[in-house]
């Protein structure tokens, strides 16, 4: 009699606990479930940033996201080439959808339920914006077309496609060499794969041409279209230099590093590129999350470190900040010298009241003067 009862208890347990996993994993009650967890397991502690870090306040933030909790993740920047005051600003939410913002950080349309799209980028080739984003729960790429008039998201022709992972599918980012358009991922084994895209009839739409790695867990990335070469960041070891070509050396340079040899806390998250005039000016931006600080780089081999900032809005620091974009392009008087994009990652504000999450706009001016950037006219 009692092994019969302790083999329907155990049962119970069993069904129980696959219930939980499937709610974990549903799409109507990830969200809530996952922001339980996060609430009452999980306690981030930064590291203080260095004495002396310059702040510098965010212009404006976004609506909040509609879900709560660790929800918000990453954005990029679309401007105009024929208006430049024309922007979009998409940013993921990674519980549900791809959300578009306009300059005034107001939400003008969003994807409809798509996953958990984590990270996005975007680029303008063959006469459309390309967009592409990586749903982490379901190793598949997301893929849009941005209409530069309403800034909808159209799915391309048989998206979402699958994609190469050997453990959770995390990153992504795009590389436009000219004739030819490319993907990257990223998963949490260390995967970084690279993607042919192809848009004609009857091809497929990704094409795998090589595969590099990285030792542990990476999840942001970015190319530098220019010069041919790909950041991808290692959580917990620092920022990885590679070359993007297809037919360049698949070996991997550590740039930046975390801990007390480097200007990095981890976790290393966002990358972004702020282009000069020329392909040697110009800047790496990095997230270091572990301090609530974004590291600034030089753009240009041996990637000198140039000086770290802080972003508050409303006298509060911004911080816990996944991904971030930046572009170079100026946008009327408010960002002259273009515009930086973070996610503001905190789920509390400075009383403790729970918030949403949502992303930050910053005049990359004022980073230049935070930082006492060269300015190249």
């Amino acid at each position: 009699m009692l092994l019969r009862g302790g083999l329907i208890t155990a049962a119970l347990v069993v069904v129980a606990f696959a219930a939980f996993l499937f709610a974990v994993e549903h799409p109507t009650t990830r969200g809530p479930l996952r922001c339980w967890i996060e609430e009452s397991f999980y306690e981030q502690n930064w590291a203080p940033a260095p004495d002396g870090t310059p702040i510098v306040e965010a212009v404006q933030t976004t609506e909040p996201v509609i879900d709560l909790c660790d929800a918000a993740d990453d954005p990029a920047i679309w401007v105009s080439d024929d208006k430049p005051n024309d922007v979009f600003v998409l940013g993921t939410n990674k519980q549900s959808s791809v959300n578009v913002y306009d300059l005034s950080g107001a939400l003008v349309s969003r994807t409809g339920e798509i996953g958990a799209p984590n990270n996005v980028d975007l680029r303008a080739h063959d006469g459309r914006i390309i967009v592409m984003a990586s749903d982490k729960d379901d190793a598949q790429v997301e893929a849009f077309t941005l209409d530069p008039q309403s800034g909808d998201l159209r799915h391309l022709p048989g998206a979402p496609f699958p994609a190469e992972a050997e453990d959770e599918f995390y990153g992504a980012c795009l590389f436009d060499a000219g004739d030819a358009l490319f993907a990257f991922t990223t998963d949490k084994s260390g995967l970084v794969v690279q993607y042919e895209m192809s848009f004609q009839p009857n091809t497929s739409p990704l094409r795998k041409v090589r595969e590099l790695r990285v030792p542990t867990q990476p999840e942001g990335c970015v190319v530098d279209d220019a010069n041919a070469v790909l950041f991808v960041g290692e959580e917990d070891v620092g920022i990885w230099r590679f070359d993007a070509d297809t037919d360049g050396s698949t070996r991997g340079l550590l740039i930046a590093e975390t801990g007390a040899d480097g200007p990095l806390v981890a976790d290393v998250e966002g990358l972004a590129i702020y282009t000069g005039e020329t392909a040697e000016e110009g800047f790496l931006i990095a997230s270091s999350q572990g301090d609530n600080t974004f590291a600034v780089f030089d753009r240009a081999a041996p990637h000198a470190f140039r000086g770290r900032f802080q972003v508050s809005f409303n006298g509060e620091i911004i911080g816990d900040t996944d991904g971030l974009d930046v572009t170079s392009t100026p946008i009327g008087a408010v960002y002259p010298r273009g515009l930086l994009v973070i996610q503001d990652g905190f789920i509390r504000d400075s009383r403790g009241e729970r918030r949403n999450q949502r992303f930050a706009y910053v005049s990359w001016a004022d980073v230049e003067i935070a930082l006492g950037l060269e300015v190249s006219d």
